[in-house]
């Protein structure tokens, strides 16, 4: 497949991302002449909480009705810095966290694009460079840590940062940096800076004033305002581990707002500007995306008291979202809760008594209304903390408690490599309308891989058009559970559907090395 130039020009202006980068080239000789770093200081989060100004009151106009926003900006503009950051690239010229943001949005690229469009254009060979980045910071304390993106310092050099106030240029240490929120927590070496106010991302509504104040494409000491959009943004794939809990703004974002300050109709702290959506021009067009305050701070502390870096929650489960057939299999009348599809082997869901097929619809006294928001609670809990879970299993609520472990330290936990389909055995009567199941055999196994132990009926064929086809049923799909209890056999699968009397089926299944949870609507 052909890439042309003119796609490349296009495509790239969907990036959504913020830091403006450059391709000054410095030879070798001019970085052995950087400042020497400040030495690294050993700080624990109480240690910094003490100089934070938090304030968690809801937003209230000053004076009556707002004729000006100069008494908030007054407050938070002081707090905005601008941030160089430098890395050395490699001879090629490749920019790998360029590459990596491009194929999530065009994984048709093919492999070698970047090679042929680094050699059509003069990127390839010659002396090794450094790269320019140019973003945003937030002062938050008086003693100069600053907020600012993962995407902004996250593996440079070298960063600088220059106050608004003075135009004084400092070297900054980078304190800790999370790939998977694009939080960052830097420090320079100053005394009686002004530091920014911090309000309570959680008090946010959809229609409250936001302002975003940084350095769009160099142009230091922006201000825009516009309103909170949307709250809880989250898929959006800006993140490397999906962890996204976005603040959505129409406030004019543009690149170089990267790690920023989107602030209240106070002046107080309420997001870190992080991406926008942009059109083919690459400006904005009134979608921006902030880290909520309080999910940054969750993070600086989890930096500051985890060495620099954040330690997840992990459970060890393979989680869906709850839809009309599921609800009705699971008795619900809402959509509140999340399905567990699979639980893996050995994990801390398997030994605090967790089961597939389980609705689980309450964490740690709090309600678990989708996937993605349960994903984030639980990344957002240290390892090693007993946390409750309520499920619903056959009917009833069940409270279990999970010791948590650790992301970093899961091992593979779903394994199993894909099945196929294989030939059937015999043409046993209809299990479903549309669909036939055969006992597993010997070839079976070996056809679909599985080891001996491994209990199931295989899914022999499926008719097109059927409800059990348009539920995911296929040909070659092991059943391992009907109706939440465990099948062996076709005559025990035949059984517990004679006995069933509800509209829509649950079905454990394993296909692809991996067990699902479908919910087969009857008729």
């Amino acid at each position: 497949m052909k890439v042309k130039l003119n796609y490349l020009v296009k495509s790239l202006a969907m990036i959504a991302a913020l830091a403006v980068t450059g391709s000054q080239e410095l030879s070798a000789q001019d970085a052995s002449d950087e400042e020497a770093k400040p030495k690294k200081q050993e700080v624990k989060y109480k240690d910094l909480q003490n100089k934070l100004t938090i304030d968690k009151s809801n937003v209230v106009a000053e004076g009556g009705m707002i004729a000006s926003y100069a008494p908030a900006l007054e407050k938070a503009m002081p707090a905005v810095v601008t941030i160089f950051s430098s890395k050395a690239v490699e001879a090629n010229g490749r920019n790998p966290q360029q590459e990596e943001l491009f194929r999530k949005m065009f994984p048709d690229v093919p492999d070698d694009f970047f090679e042929r469009f680094n050699d059509d254009h003069g990127g390839g060979g010659g002396e090794s460079r450094k790269e320019q980045g140019l973003g945003s910071g937030v002062i938050i304390t008086e003693d100069g840590y600053i907020l600012t993106n993962n995407h902004v310092v996250g593996g440079a050099d070298e960063v600088k940062v220059t106050l608004s106030t003075n135009k004084r240029e400092y070297i900054a240490e980078i304190i800790g940096a999370d790939p998977q929120t694009d939080v960052a927590l830097i420090k320079i070496d100053a005394k009686g800076l002004a530091p920014i106010v911090i309000g309570d991302s959680s008090k946010l509504r959809i229609g409250d004033i936001a302002m975003a104040v940084g350095n769009p494409l160099g142009l230091e000491q922006t201000a825009t305002v516009g309103i909170v959009s949307a709250l809880g943004r989250n898929d959006l794939n800006i993140t490397r581990g999906g962890f996204e809990n976005f603040i959505q703004t129409d406030a004019s974002i543009n690149r170089g707002n990267s790690g920023g300050a989107l602030v209240d109709a106070n002046g107080r702290l309420i997001g870190v500007n992080t991406a926008i959506q942009s059109g083919l021009s690459g400006g904005n067009i009134g979608i921006g995306f902030a880290i909520p305050s309080n999910m940054a701070l969750n993070i600086v502390e989890r930096l500051l008291d985890g060495g620099g870096k954040v330690a997840r929650g992990f459970l060890g489960v393979y989680l869906k979202e709850l839809d009309a057939n599921y609800a009705k299999a699971f008795g619900r009348e809402g959509l509140d809760g999340v399905v567990v599809a699979e639980v893996g082997p050995d994990t801390p869901a398997e030994k605090g008594g967790m089961k597939p097929g389980d609705l689980i619809i309450g964490y740690n006294g709090r309600a678990a209304n989708s996937m993605p928001k349960l994903r984030l609670d639980i990344s957002n809990t240290d390892p090693g903390t007993k946390v409750e879970f309520v499920v619903v299993r056959k009917g009833k609520e069940e409270s279990l408690n999970v010791i948590l472990g650790d992301l970093e330290d899961r091992s593979k936990v779903f394994a199993g490599s894909g099945g196929g389909s294989s030939n059937p055995v015999a043409k046993p009567k209809e299990f479903l309308k549309g669909v036939r199941i055969s006992d597993l055999d010997e070839d079976l196994r070996k056809a679909l891989e599985l080891e001996e132990d491994f209990n199931g009926v295989v899914v022999e064929s499926v008719e097109a058009n059927s409800l059990a086809s348009e539920a995911g049923l296929r040909p070659g799909v092991v059943i391992t559970q009907v109706d939440q209890k465990d099948v062996s056999n076709v005559a025990e699968a035949h059984d517990i559907l004679k006995d069933f009397k509800a509209d829509v089926l649950l079905l454990q299944v394993f296909t692809n090395g991996r067990r699902d949870i479908l919910a087969v609507p009857l008729k």
